[in-house]
């Protein structure tokens, strides 16, 4: 009866450690689950933080501008991120403009294209496309131009006649350093701001004459002008 009785009592002991040993193994394989999950998780994250967003928009500077101004036009621009912090971007506008200052006359009209790039220096941990960035682009506007007076001067430099050209297709080229912020405003809608020095790379002259106003670029006599994008952008994907 006692043999029995022990038997029964070494049987319910190495049950109970086999149960033991089973939930020990099922907690294991639970924990190593949701590890795997939780690094999935990360993974997803990280890889949709770097899959490029697609933005389009519109300056609404140039529209205002030409409202108390000579210059009329305006720029559609996108951009797209590449690798993380980088953003291709590219830019195409229209401007109809004149230059009528010290004795000079030109008017200008053509279109105009950009190419560069964004760095996000700062982001929104929560929205990637929120943030600060610097960037850089190079610009080309191909247009028409006609100088309706010119001043002729003698060696005295005295005003002797005026002088006039016919329109004549010219184009000419610079470079933008860029420094913006873009915040979203609602849903997909953002706001892009950016301010840009520019300097003045070269042209294709008309009978040898540096432009005084270029599409694009503004109007200016000397090798660096300033200009001021103020967007909305709408995000694609």
């Amino acid at each position: 009866m006692k043999r029995l009785q022990i038997c029964i009592l070494f049987l319910a002991i190495n049950l109970s450690g086999i149960q033991l040993s089973a939930q020990q193994d099922s907690i294991s394989i639970e924990s190593k689950t949701v590890v795997t999950d939780t690094d999935s998780l990360k993974n997803m994250v990280k890889g949709h933080r770097n899959v490029g967003n697609l933005f389009i928009g519109v300056d609404l500077f140039s529209p205002a501008l030409s409202t108390f101004s000579d210059r009329q036009g305006g720029m559609a621009f996108a951009s797209y991120r590449i690798y993380k912090k980088w953003n291709f971007a590219a830019e195409i506008g229209y401007e109809k403009n004149n230059f009528d200052d010290l004795d000079w006359k030109v008017n200008v009209d053509g279109i105009y294209f950009k190419f560069g790039f964004n760095w996000f220096a700062s982001q929104d941990h929560q929205d990637a496309s929120n943030g600060f960035y610097a960037g850089a682009r190079f610009g080309y506007a191909a247009y028409s131009q006609e100088i309706e007076q010119y001043p002729v001067r003698e060696s005295s430099n005295q005003v002797d006649e005026y002088g006039s050209l016919p329109k004549e297709n010219v184009s000419a080229y610079w470079f933008e350093m860029v420094g913006g912020a873009r915040v979203r405003l609602i849903s997909s809608l953002y706001a892009d701001v950016s301010v840009r020095p520019q300097i003045y790379l070269g042209a294709k002259k008309q009978q040898n004459i540096d432009p005084l106003v270029i599409p694009g670029y503004g109007r200016d006599r000397g090798p660096m002008n300033f200009n001021v994008v103020w967007g909305l952008s709408w995000k694609i994907f």
